[in-house]
């Protein structure tokens, strides 16, 4: 299983949609940043999933299957934009393995915030309950406005949420640790509950669950 989890990629001829020129793109299946590091980075400021024409300069995110591993956060998050039966052959396979958290995502906008909750120690768990609890604060610009998505961020020790509107743009929610620290003691048990040792997909849909069979709000 270890062999696995090591880095590795292929490269994959790749013509741009809008000037039809060919390039040789590195696409990753395996992105191990406990054993480069650099990758993380390089996935952060959009470069890694991008895909880039030096020939008319056309830019566009880039996403397909590949599976991202941090031990050292003990975390492993598989990004597949499309499941199919070879995906959930592979998926199968490595959960076989214990002792690491494993998460499923769709898009490189929800791996980077999984990357940025595990590097700042805290449980994406709780984070998409605290989400849907912000709902409420923004329930007046959601009247006339349509929401596009919430994602966790953070400036050094500063935690909030933005928040991505179709017309207004894009805003911010501030989280506090002593919030934060409430509501994971407060459905400690329910997460229990509704996890598993397998890929889970943790959104706002996984957290609504919860939040409805417990029938109660944080006050």
């Amino acid at each position: 299983m270890e062999g696995k989890r090591l880095t590795s990629y292929a490269m994959e001829e790749l013509e741009c949609p809008k000037c039809g020129h060919k390039h040789s793109l590195k696409k990753y299946k395996v992105i191990n940043v406990t054993e480069k590091a650099k990758l993380k980075e390089e996935i952060m400021k959009n470069r890694l999933y991008q895909f880039s024409c030096e020939e008319c300069e056309y830019m566009a995110p880039l996403t397909y299957d590949s599976l991202y591993v941090d031990s050292q956060r003990n975390i492993m998050i598989y990004m597949a934009p499309v499941m199919n039966a070879e995906i959930k052959a592979e998926i199968a396979e490595l959960e076989r393995e214990k002792g690491i958290d494993k998460r499923l995502v769709d898009n490189i906008n929800d791996l980077k915030e999984k990357i940025m909750i595990a590097d700042n120690h805290l449980d994406d768990r709780v984070i998409e309950i605290i989400k849907i609890m912000y709902l409420d604060q923004i329930k007046k610009e959601m009247e006339d406005d349509t929401l596009l998505n919430i994602l966790f961020d953070y400036n050094r020790d500063n935690y909030c949420f933005l928040v991505f509107f179709q017309k207004k743009g894009i805003g911010k929610i501030p989280l506090t640790r002593e919030f934060y620290r409430q509501v994971e003691d407060k459905y400690k048990e329910a997460i229990k509950e509704h996890s598993t040792d397998g890929f889970m997909k943790i959104d706002m849909e996984w957290a609504g669950k919860i939040l409805f069979k417990n029938h109660n709000k944080f006050n």
